[in-house]
């Protein structure tokens, strides 16, 4: 029986390679979905993504493999290992930069006024001083940060710091932290922060 012009072999790597990349883009689109909390506040949505994903990743795999020629090659133990370890890279890299974007409220606390080199780092509302932090309940974005550490020298012994409440604290946000009150907003201003 006679193979048809421009068709795959019957041992081509091209099936292969084109899973490969279906599985990448479908691993790629459930850490986003996860990290965006997506997946967990719309799971039909998050599935047809995933769907979708995978069948652009096999299209997209299988047009490149037809680019590179792999349709006349035999899948090798070399080009397997190659595939699965740029999929690896690619799920891996897509993940990382999913953390960064979507990140918990506490993350982004740290990154936008807690933490080091930010304007209430070393004061009692920084990381390493924080004592409780209320995180933000369904349908509520709010976060409640209650400082920490010694009352200054001098102030009186009912003195207590004030606790500052943010809004838009939710994980997988990407909306800025920002004041939820008045007095927060003053407390921000007086360390000086935006």
């Amino acid at each position: 029986m006679r193979a048809r012009l421009g068709a795959p072999a019957p041992d081509s790597s091209l099936p292969f390679v084109a899973s490969v990349c279906a599985f990448g883009c479908a691993a790629a689109a459930i850490a986003v979905t996860a990290h965006s909390r997506l997946l967990f506040d719309h799971l039909w949505l998050s599935g047809a993504l995933w769907g979708a994903a995978a069948a652009l990743g096999y299209a997209a795999g299988w047009g490149l493999s037809r680019l590179l020629k792999l349709q006349r090659r035999a899948l090798t133990p070399r080009l397997a290992v190659v595939a699965l370890t740029l999929a690896f890279a690619a799920v891996w890299g897509v993940n990382s930069i999913a953390s960064h974007v979507f990140m918990s409220a506490w993350s982004r606390y740290l990154s936008e006024l807690g933490g080091p080199g930010q304007c209430l780092a070393g004061t009692p509302y920084g990381n390493d001083r924080a004592s409780v932090v209320t995180w933000a309940i369904e349908g509520d974005d709010r976060m409640e940060v209650r400082p920490g550490g010694p009352v200054p020298k001098g102030t009186p012994k009912e003195y207590k710091y004030p606790t500052l409440k943010l809004k838009h604290a939710v994980n997988g946000g990407a909306r800025p932290l920002a004041p939820a009150d008045d007095a927060s907003r003053d407390l921000l201003r007086s360390y000086g922060c935006r």
